[in-house]
């Protein structure tokens, strides 16, 4: 299986990410030890060990101090290689692996930035408070999306993507500020880039990186 799993790999990065550009199959495991360009402008994340592969494995973890102002939010975002024209690069959906270690449950959106344009995950994906992680994918489409800013349509949107959004949003999706200060922590590992039916082996090269066997 991992000889399989190599040869995929190799696959994937024959075709390499230009950065700033989204491209199906990129996999943001943050095991280089960076934030891999994801940021906020509280500074309230950042590169730590124990991901979802257990010690070894790095993941990003993103801090809510609760109250007002920047940091009270958890929320995290992404200007370089997750902006970009999703609709050529045939990504569909955004899959995260995320870990709650907070006192109380987090509800879970991902949030498009192109231009005025906004829209937000219809649904959120709830997370218990349990410290266990779990994989979460978000479509891109007009069910799992919902608009909450600007005028123009999803398919214009997200072939000139802005910026990629992940945050606690319970109740109906919000737009701009949005959220809802909390005080805990989330995890994020693993942020994968979709792609369209028909690109298994692009898919499958990109799980088996991120679940890969540590010695």
């Amino acid at each position: 299986m991992r000889s399989r799993c190599t040869v995929l790999v190799c696959a994937c990065l024959a075709a390499p990410t230009i950065a700033g550009t989204i491209s199906a199959g990129q996999l943001d495991d943050f095991n280089d030890g960076t934030t891999e360009s994801w940021t906020n402008a509280a500074f309230t994340f950042s590169n730590v060990d124990g991901g979802q592969g257990g010690a070894g494995d790095r993941y990003l973890e993103v801090i809510g101090t609760g109250g007002d102002g920047p940091g009270s939010r958890i929320a995290v975002h992404n200007n370089e290689q997750w902006s970009g024209d999703y609709v050529s690069a045939g990504v569909t959906a955004i899959q995260f692996d995320l870990a709650n270690f907070s006192a109380t449950a987090l509800e879970m959106r991902i949030l498009i930035l192109a231009g005025s344009d906004l829209f937000a995950a219809t649904t959120a994906a709830v997370l218990p408070a349990d410290g266990q992680w779990q994989t979460v994918t978000f479509g891109l489409n007009e069910i799992e999306l919902t608009q909450v800013g600007g005028v123009g349509d999803l398919s214009k949107a997200l072939s000139q993507v802005d910026r990629l959004l992940i945050r606690h949003d319970p109740g109906p999706p919000s737009g701009v500020p949005g959220g809802t200060p909390i005080v805990g922590t989330l995890g994020i590992d693993n942020v994968l880039a979709i792609p369209e039916p028909g690109s298994g082996l692009l898919l499958l090269g990109a799980l088996c990186a991120a679940r890969r066997v540590r010695p």
